[in-house]
């Protein structure tokens, strides 16, 4: 689990860095160059698949899946 996104949320609060990093054993190097970081090639792929995922679910007017119905169904 990483400990980066607790001490983002940190300094969004208002805290400081260097203590949240000393706390939970990070340096403050390297979170910051964390932050800076360019997603790699998979996390790129992950973003444009959710885009497209959430464009369909959209233009479905929020629904996903077959349509049920309950007429003439045995159960």
């Amino acid at each position: 689990m990483s400990v980066h996104p607790f001490i983002e949320a940190e300094k969004q609060g208002g805290h400081h860095v260097k203590r949240a990093c000393e706390l939970l054993g990070v340096s403050r190097a390297a979170f910051y160059a964390r932050r800076q970081a360019v997603p790699g090639p998979r996390a790129m792929r992950d973003m444009e698949l959710g885009e497209r995922i959430a464009e369909v679910h959209s233009h479905s007017r929020g629904t996903y899946g077959a349509p049920s119905h309950s007429r003439g169904l045995a159960g």
